[in-house]
């Protein structure tokens, strides 16, 4: 399987895919991409339209990151040779920051910090933000040498390592050209979902949602983060489904927990079926040169020019960073990522 890293080549390559086994919506997102194409979230669609059991498998809702979930959806569907279950595969949730080779959206969204509950504010920020955004987002274009790094360690060494990462990373709604940030109010995404979401899994009791991430946790290997504490029913039923790889209760696996995920909100989307979100998290590099790689793409970006060498490093090492290039590593992830599609699959 071809790893594309273009958005129109990855998307020509899902619809052609798409196309042969079921149905295909294209739903037009707003922007453009580099060449002025007009980007689309593009909506496989197969097996039964009211099965009662649905599964998504979704991909690209931090851009960058869809590198490896188009990998992993193209690879299954060239398998695919029918399905009595609901399948819906989201192939890129975030066109444009796949194709501007990017983590957020448009207007600088983390979509992962945007999805707040009935009640929760698009305001403030996680304790200790004020004092690692004057490293964290330095108004200066991006460099090969880099202060991050030691300064980082040192705030790990003073506060905790924990508390660091929960103020870089928690999602914080005060710095528009900040990393991480969730928002002034709901994303184009979230009108998508909000109208596509209960067209596609109409008349489903039952939904399990893959959303397919890279950047957390050991290189080459899966961590399916599950929604639900150790010790439920639910998550005890995902383990014996999904095997050693299913983490249960997600804040103990994470350097920090999230405001605004797309999970909980698309429970409270869809109150009337048991939807489950697992995020499909493959790890790439440590966790501090994933942060210092958004950090220099992040100034290229804002303060940068997009041709000059410096903004085209920092563009090719956060693409490298969610997307390796090692040719075991893409083996391990597709294999791994394709049998994850067919365990969801299975009947229980």
């Amino acid at each position: 399987m071809t790893w594309l890293y273009g958005w129109n080549e990855a998307s020509e390559a899902f619809r052609e895919l798409a196309q042969r086994h079921g149905d295909l919506e294209r739903i037009p997102h707003g922007g453009e991409g580099p060449g002025g194409e007009p980007l689309t979230v593009d909506v496989a669609l197969f097996g039964p339209s009211r099965a009662a059991r649905c599964v998504i498998v979704s991909s690209g809702l931090h851009g960058v990151e869809g590198v490896a979930g188009s990998a992993i959806q193209r690879s299954w569907l060239s398998q695919l040779t029918g399905t009595s279950t609901r399948v819906v595969l989201i192939h890129i949730l975030n066109p444009f920051g796949f194709a501007w080779q990017r983590r957020v959206d448009g207007d600088n969204i983390d979509l992962n910090r945007n999805f707040l509950l009935s009640g929760e504010k698009f305001d403030g920020a996680p304790p200790g933000w004020q004092d690692v955004e004057p490293w964290l987002v330095p108004q200066r274009q991006a460099s090969r040498w880099d202060a991050l790094l030691p300064k980082a360690l040192y705030a790990a060494a003073r506060k905790g390592r924990k508390a660091v990462f929960q103020a870089i990373s928690g999602g914080q709604y005060e710095s528009p050209r900040g990393l991480f940030f969730g928002g002034s109010g709901p994303a184009t995404l979230q009108g998508l979902l909000r109208e596509g979401l209960p067209r596609w899994t109409q008349g489903a009791r039952e939904v399990l949602h893959l959303d397919i991430h890279t950047g957390l946790g050991t290189s080459g290997e899966l961590q399916l983060l599950l929604p639900r504490r150790e010790g439920t029913q639910e998550a005890d039923a995902l383990v014996r489904r999904f095997g050693p790889d299913a983490r249960p209760a997600l804040e103990t696996v994470r350097h920090y927990r999230v405001q605004g995920g797309l999970g909980p909100w698309c429970e409270e989307l869809l109150p009337d079926c048991d939807y489950t979100l697992c995020g499909a998290e493959f790890g790439t590099v440590s966790a501090l040169e994933v942060i210092a790689a958004l950090h220099q793409e992040n100034r290229a970006w804002f303060w940068g020019r997009r041709d000059d060498a410096r903004s085209v490093w920092a563009r090719n090492r956060l693409a490298h960073a969610f997307a390796p290039t090692s040719p075991t590593w893409r083996r391990r992830v597709l294999d791994r990522g394709v049998h994850l599609i067919d365990q969801a699959m299975e009947p229980q």
